[in-house]
């Protein structure tokens, strides 16, 4: 059970580092209606990974290639991180033109986003397969399954529910809050982009071994 646990926090915790989707979160509550609007995308941020967080059947080999795989990619990307070059005008004011849209959608609309960033790409659909193998293959009962998933879903929605909650409960001076962890992270998100990405994937490529070779 401890060993389960420990994998699910841990594949949960790579899973929330995800600067598309604390982007994306930081234009929703910096934009219009952010309590809201907030509220919405957490709802379905929650409702994406809930969705995607079933229980799987567990291959201890699959399990260990993949963790290799996702561990090595993203190492690789982020020593390539390293060497390239800062953006162009162009190419940041394509970004930003996104993110402007998505602060003026209506709540109906945040709510489909959230849940697709939730449900997530191949990156996190990995980490949520391993997380899920992982509870699968401890052998334990109905009620210990779904903890493990509650467990999943929490830490992996983190970087959604806490800045969040803070909005939808401080209100103006919540979003004061989040507007200056956002400079500092636009400051230093290279830098953190890099080094989560590194130290995640040499995580995740000693894990593959370990699985492999265990």
């Amino acid at each position: 059970m401890i060993s389960a646990v420990g994998h699910v926090v841990f594949y949960a915790l790579v899973a929330a580092a995800s600067p598309l989707v604390l982007t994306a979160m930081l234009a929703v509550v910096r934009g219009e209606r952010p309590r809201t609007n907030g509220i919405a995308f957490l709802l379905g941020f929650l409702l994406g990974t809930t969705t995607a967080a079933v229980r799987l059947d567990s291959y201890a080999t699959v399990e260990g290639v993949l963790a290799l795989l996702l561990g090595i990619a993203l190492v690789v990307a982020g020593l390539r991180e390293r060497h390239v070059q800062p953006q162009t005008e162009t190419e940041t004011g394509r970004g930003n033109a996104v993110m402007a849209r998505l602060s003026h959608l209506g709540s109906g609309a945040v709510l489909p986003v959230a849940g697709f960033l939730g449900f997530g790409g191949p990156k996190r659909l990995s980490l949520t397969f391993l997380a899920m193998a992982s509870a699968s293959q401890a052998d334990l009962g109905d009620i210990e399954n779904l903890a493990l998933i509650v467990l999943y879903v929490a830490v992996a929605t983190l970087l959604v529910s806490v800045p969040v909650g803070f909005v939808a409960v401080g209100g103006s001076r919540g979003a004061a809050m989040i507007g200056r962890g956002e400079s500092w992270l636009k400051t230093n998100a290279a830098v953190l982009r890099v080094w989560l990405a590194i130290g995640f994937g040499a995580a995740l490529v000693v894990d593959g071994i370990v699985r492999l070779t265990g």
